[in-house]
């Protein structure tokens, strides 16, 4: 398969570069141009999230290579470092050893921001110990560089120590309920060290035709919780300031949100029906937060005339999950429903051109990544609808 020029570019800069990060936004094509840079030093291991795994297979074997997917502990225990390998991170720790590969690709390698998680240990050491080592995340932390941490001591470019790290770029300090590392401090200088070794392109750069796209926000006229008139900025401010108890506040909010989420879901669902209707041929992915309101839009679309559709959340299988997108992908449904945690890495659902939030969150990055899973490297036309 042939790869677009800025495809090749990003082939390069692996190879020249042999530990890095590709972090070109979501759906610009990291796969590919990884692919054909890991198969030049075998063996690859791949590192990746349970659903992402079929796509990877489908990536090398478009350049003429098999992979051979490791699916749960029994066979991640059973690993050699031989030929090319595809792992999720969930038992990357179950691995017999850590050693012996030519290429390391970690997809996703946000999901490695946590330096005491089993998965980020096992990360480290594979990093250390792999000559090649390509990091990839469309949504590289950027609010908390705490989290850049794991990634960049095992790619080697920060050596010294995580609390060294706090205290220059997370503005650590002492707090009354413990160290607080939340905080940023000299980026412009972490931003100098990263330069070298990152890759980032936008899709806007990268395609001469790409067009934003289309959002419309849909009011729904609801009525307005007692519970969220109590909430505001400064009480929150307050709060996180006096009370041990901000949590228990945050997860009171958090409740609200859910609550609200379920409140809209039918009003929701009849927007679906609507859009339908007016394009009776159209393919819709459907994002929401909560399970709950995920499983609220299904049975609304279930009530008769019912419309062909699946659903995708964390308690969906990896098998499961992967039948619903090829199942959508092929035509065989007219709308998927995920939760964003669920749905929005990895996954090609570019049949589509339209992407509707039953309801948003506060992680912004996650809705960019999800909007994305409609656009494709190969895809042209109109720019994607998002309500």
């Amino acid at each position: 398969m042939k790869l677009f020029p800025h495809q090749e570019v990003a082939k390069q800069f692996l190879l020249d570069k042999k530990r890095c990060i590709l972090a070109d936004s979501p759906r610009v094509g990291k796969s590919l141009a990884t692919a054909s840079a890991a198969i030049q030093h075998l063996p690859v291991l791949v590192v990746c999230p349970a659903v992402v795994k079929p796509g990877w297979s489908k990536t090398f074997a478009a350049i003429g290579h098999s992979v051979q997917e490791i699916n749960g502990r029994k066979q991640a225990k059973e690993v050699k470092a031989e030929g090319i390998v595809v792992i999720n991170y969930d038992v990357l720790h179950d691995m017999p050893t850590l050693d012996g590969w030519g290429t390391l690709v970690l997809d996703e390698v946000h999901r490695i921001q946590t330096p005491t998680a089993k998965r980020t240990k096992a990360a480290i050491k594979l990093m250390k110990t792999t000559p090649r080592v390509y990091a990839l995340s469309g949504t590289i932390p950027s609010n908390r560089p705490i989290e850049l941490w794991p990634i960049l001591h095992g790619l080697g470019i920060y050596k010294r120590s995580w609390m060294e790290f706090a205290c220059r770029y997370a503005k650590a300090w002492q707090s009354p309920w413990g160290l607080d590392v939340s905080g940023a401090s000299n980026i412009p200088e972490l931003r100098e060290k990263l330069k070298p070794w990152v890759l980032r392109r936008k899709r806007a750069d990268v395609f001469t035709n790409y067009q934003q796209p289309v959002v419309s926000l849909v009011e729904l006229d609801l009525p307005v919780d007692k519970r969220e008139k109590q909430f505001d900025a400064d009480s929150i401010s307050d709060l996180a300031a006096n009370s041990p108890d901000v949590v228990l506040a945050l997860e009171g909010i958090s409740e609200i949100m859910r609550e609200a989420g379920e409140l809209k879901a039918p009003h929701a669902a009849e927007f679906i029906r609507s859009k339908i209707e007016q394009e009776p041929d159209e393919p819709l992915v459907v994002f929401a937060w909560h399970k709950s309101v995920v499983q609220i839009l299904s049975d609304a679309l279930n009530v008769s005339p019912a419309i062909p559709h699946l659903t995708v959340t964390g308690a969906t299988s990896a098998t499961q999950k992967q039948e619903a997108i090829e199942s959508f992908q092929a035509g065989k449904i007219q709308v998927i429903i995920g939760n964003v945690s669920s749905m929005s890495e990895g996954v090609d659902l570019s049949r589509s051109s339209t992407v509707i939030f039953a309801e948003s969150t506060w992680a912004t990055s996650a809705l960019e990544q999800a909007s994305a899973r409609v656009e494709n490297v190969n895809k042209n036309g109109c720019a994607p609808s998002i309500y």
